[in-house]
């Protein structure tokens, strides 16, 4: 008898190398390691996702800066009179050396030139001279090649007293899938012109 218990010691005992997975161990496995790569993959889309709305953002941010700085700058030059600078129906020109029609109101197409009166953020903005290169002769046309796709921009104007002028500036910019997306920046303007050198 104790030969046969020697066998069957002899036949449950693994041979080394020849050892190997059994179909629930191989099907766990996989599992485990599909779950991994959903995870990898979820995280990848949401970083290409929000790399591109941080993209969007920091241009979005650049276009109110820019903003902001010109029209202090159209102030400070004296190339517009305080109290010239207002949304279109409010402008002053009384005494002024400059006609100027105003700021555009509501969300307008972002100008990649600031059109004839040298103004970014007014109606001429996306305007082309005709055929004949100059501008006001009729054959002025609208050019959608000026626009810088993607981004809406908003100037308004508010006069909180007659020395300071509140500007806010909103973009809105649109992401991939159709998502949009809203910022804005609040700046305050004096009356007084600094002249920098």
């Amino acid at each position: 008898m104790s030969s046969k218990k020697e066998q069957n010691k002899k036949i449950k005992t693994p041979r080394n190398g020849e050892e190997g997975f059994t179909m629930i161990e191989a099907v766990v496995a996989i599992f485990i390691l599909t779950i991994g790569l959903i995870g990898t993959a979820a995280a990848l889309t949401f970083a290409l996702e929000f790399g591109a709305i941080s993209k969007n953002v920091t241009k979005g941010k650049l276009v109110i800066v820019s903003t902001i700085e010109e029209i202090e700058s159209l102030r400070n030059s004296r190339r517009l009179e305080y109290r010239q600078i207002e949304n279109v129906g409010s402008v002053d020109n009384t005494g002024a050396t400059n006609n100027f029609t105003g700021f555009s109101t509501g969300f307008q197409q972002v100008s990649l030139d600031p059109g004839p009166d040298g103004v970014n953020g007014t109606g001429d903005d996306l305007t082309d001279p005709g055929p004949d290169g100059t501008f006001g002769t009729g054959d002025d046309f609208t050019n959608p090649a000026l626009v810088r796709s993607g981004y809406l921009r908003q100037i308004e104007i508010t006069n909180i007293s007659s020395t300071i002028k509140r500007i806010e500036i909103k973009v809105r910019y649109f992401s991939t899938g159709g998502k949009v997306g809203e910022i804005s920046g609040v700046s305050y303007l004096n009356d007084e012109a600094r002249i920098t050198r």
